[in-house]
């Protein structure tokens, strides 16, 4: 998966658009929230889910692809449209949420507010404020 860009598609969720790809497989899926000048086509650092056999989901985060900042001005906001997300996609929970680099403070917050959906937090070289 890595260094490679991947399709991506859009949906119109309660609180905006998001855009994202899916990688879906037989086992639990993990959350990658990909630091800043990234987005959900672009596949980095999350082979290593992949290869152990999770279903991937990657969002691009405000700002970010197709993403509009408007979607989420802050890191809660953004934090709580991942929910939204995950049960559009019949995900009831996620194994991990992996935050890369600047996608930290936004997993941090996903499993703080989220418990009853996030099991474990993930941070790789990830900012925590």
């Amino acid at each position: 998966m890595t260094g490679v860009a991947r399709s991506t598609t859009t949906v119109e969720l309660d609180r905006g658009v998001v855009e994202y790809r899916f990688d879906r497989r037989d086992a639990a899926t993990v959350v990658v929230l990909h630091g800043g000048h990234m987005n959900a086509g672009l596949a980095l650092g999350e082979d290593v889910f992949a290869d152990a056999g999770y279903s991937v989901l990657v969002p691009s985060r405000p700002g970010y692809g197709r993403t509009p900042l408007s979607t989420g001005h802050t890191t809660a906001e953004f934090a709580d449209v991942i929910p939204s997300l995950c049960d559009h996609l019949g995900i009831t929970r996620v194994a991990a949420v992996v935050g890369i680099s600047a996608g930290g403070p936004t997993a941090i917050t996903t499993a703080a507010r989220h418990p009853d959906l996030v099991e474990r937090l993930v941070l790789q070289s990830a900012l925590t404020a």
